[in-house]
C-alpha cells in the first residue's frame, strides 16, 4: 500500500512539473523547433514571454526562417554578437520596428540572467503586432559558452 501511495505521489508531482511549461511547435512538421511558453506567468510580463532553446534557434536562423535581434547596447554588440544578428537596442526597438524582417520568427537575445531584457523586447514586439517572437534561452552567455558562431564590430 505504501508503495502504491509513493508511486501515486511521484506521478502527481511529475504531472504538476510538466504542467509548468507547455511546448509549441513553430517550425514545419517533423522539426524540433520548440518554443517554450511559461504557463504560470501573468500575460504581458517578461516572465510570460516565449523562449526558444539555442539549438532550435540556430536551426531556424540557418534555414532562413528566423532572425536574431541583439537588444543589448550597440557598444556591447560591437564587442561581440551572434553572427548575422541585427543590432536593435531595446531602448530603440519601438522606433526601429521597420528594420525587423517580416514573416520570420524574431529571436531576441541579451546577456541578462533569465533573458530579462530579451523577454521584455518580446512582450513589446507582441504589443505592436509581432506575434512571432521569442527570447533566446540562455542568451549571449550560453551562446558563447557553447562556442557558437560570433562576430565583432558594427556589422
Amino acid at each position: 500500500m505504501r508503495r502504491l501511495i509513493t508511486i501515486t505521489i511521484a506521478l502527481l508531482a511529475a504531472i504538476a512539473a510538466s504542467a509548468q511549461m507547455k511546448v509549441q511547435q513553430t517550425g514545419p512538421k517533423g522539426t524540433t523547433n520548440a518554443v517554450v511558453m511559461p504557463s504560470q506567468a501573468q500575460p504581458g510580463t517578461w516572465e510570460a514571454a516565449r523562449r526558444i532553446p539555442r539549438p532550435a534557434a540556430a536551426q531556424l536562423v540557418k534555414s532562413g526562417k528566423a532572425v536574431f535581434v541583439d537588444v543589448r547596447s550597440f557598444e556591447t554588440y560591437s564587442k561581440g554578437h551572434i553572427k548575422g544578428a541585427l543590432s536593435v537596442p531595446r531602448s530603440q526597438l519601438l522606433n526601429r520596428l521597420r528594420e525587423i524582417p517580416p514573416g520570420k520568427l524574431v529571436i531576441t537575445y541579451c546577456a541578462c540572467v533569465r533573458e530579462h531584457t530579451a523577454a521584455l523586447a518580446v512582450v513589446e514586439l507582441g504589443a505592436h503586432g509581432f506575434t512571432n517572437a521569442a527570447a533566446l534561452s540562455g542568451g549571449w552567455d550560453e551562446w558563447i559558452a557553447n562556442k557558437m558562431p560570433t562576430a565583432t564590430g558594427p556589422k
